[in-house]
C-alpha cells in the first residue's frame, strides 16, 4: 500500500467520469488499498479514485464507528428518501465546509474486494458518504450542492466539537513541556494528533491554485482590512462571518461567502 496525492479544486480530473470496472483484479485492489490509505492518512470518511487521479469506479468508506474502512466497486444509488441539510466537507477543499442538502436515506449496491455483490439501506453519516462519493465518481462536486444562503467557511465553524464531520483534515500537534530551550528531545513532545504530514497529501502550489479559483469562482472572498476598520469605528464586535467581505453575483449559489487566511487555515502548519 502507498499515499497517493489528493487532488484539489479546480483539477479538471476531479470533473471527469469514472469508467465502470470490468473485473475486480489485481490491480483495482491495489488502488482501493492505496485509496484507504490515503484516506486514512488524512482522516476522511469517504475517498473516491478520481480524487487520487484514477478514473475508475472505485469508492473506500470508513465510518468512524467502524474498525476497517470498505472498498466499493461500480457503487450506485438506487433509490432515496427525505431530504437534510448536512454540513459537509471534502478532501478536494481542504480547510472548507458547507451547507448542502442530502438525502435521509439512501439504497445502494456494490461489489466488494472479492466481486460479491453487497446491498445496503443507509442512514445518516453513511447516506451522506455515498452520496458524496458516488456524486465525485460522476464528477460532480459537493459544492455544487451548496445552499443558497450558505457558503464555504473555516471547517468547523458550522457544529459542535463532538460532532462528526465529513472529510476533516487533520495534521501532528506536538506540546512541548520542557522547560529547557536546550537540550530537550522530541520524547519530551507529547504527541497530540498523530496523522501523516499535510505535505504529503497536498502540495502547497495545488492549494494555493484551489484557494485563487475558489476566490475566482465566487465561492469564497478574501477579508480586507477595510472592513476591519469599519466594525471598529462603528464601536462594535463583529462576528467572524461580518469581518470578511461578500461576493456579490447574480448566480443565487455564488453570492457571498467566506476566506480562511493561513493562519486559520487547518493543516497549514
Amino acid at each position: 500500500m502507498s499515499i497517493r496525492r489528493i487532488r484539489v479544486f479546480p483539477e479538471p480530473i476531479l470533473r471527469k467520469k469514472c469508467r465502470t470496472v470490468r473485473r475486480v483484479d489485481e490491480k483495482v485492489l491495489e488502488l482501493g488499498s492505496d485509496m484507504v490509505e490515503t484516506m486514512d492518512a488524512a482522516h476522511g470518511v469517504g475517498l473516491a479514485a478520481n480524487q487520487v487521479g484514477a478514473l475508475q469506479r472505485v469508492v473506500t468508506i470508513h465510518l468512524p464507528e467502524d474498525e476497517s474502512a470498505m472498498i466499493l466497486v461500480n457503487p450506485e444509488i438506487q433509490g432515496a428518501e427525505g431530504k437534510r441539510e448536512v454540513v459537509e466537507g471534502c478532501l478536494s477543499f481542504p480547510g472548507y465546509e458547507g451547507l448542502v442538502t442530502r438525502s435521509v436515506t439512501v439504497k445502494a449496491r456494490w461489489l466488494d474486494e472479492n466481486g460479491s455483490k453487497m446491498k445496503v439501506t443507509a442512514e445518516e453519516l453513511f447516506a451522506q458518504a455515498l452520496e458524496h462519493e458516488i456524486d465525485h465518481l460522476n464528477g460532480i462536486l459537493y459544492v455544487d450542492h451548496l445552499l443558497a444562503h450558505e457558503k464555504l467557511a473555516a471547517a468547523g465553524s458550522h457544529m459542535d466539537k463532538d460532532e462528526p464531520h465529513m472529510h476533516d483534515v487533520e495534521v501532528d500537534v506536538h506540546a512541548d513541556h520542557s522547560d529547557e530551550d536546550e537540550g530537550s528531545s522530541e520524547s519530551d513532545a507529547e504527541v497530540l494528533q498523530t496523522t501523516l504530514k499535510f505535505s504529503e497529501l497536498y502540495s502547497d502550489s495545488s492549494l494555493t491554485q484551489m484557494q485563487y479559483d475558489l476566490r475566482k469562482a465566487g465561492y469564497v472572498v478574501e477579508r480586507t482590512g477595510r472592513d476591519q476598520d469599519h466594525n471598529h469605528d462603528q464601536g462594535r464586535e463583529h462576528t467572524h462571518a461580518q469581518s470578511y467581505d461578500r461576493v456579490v453575483s447574480p448566480d443565487p449559489n455564488l453570492d457571498g461567502g467566506l476566506l480562511l487566511d493561513n493562519n486559520h487555515r487547518r493543516g497549514s502548519e
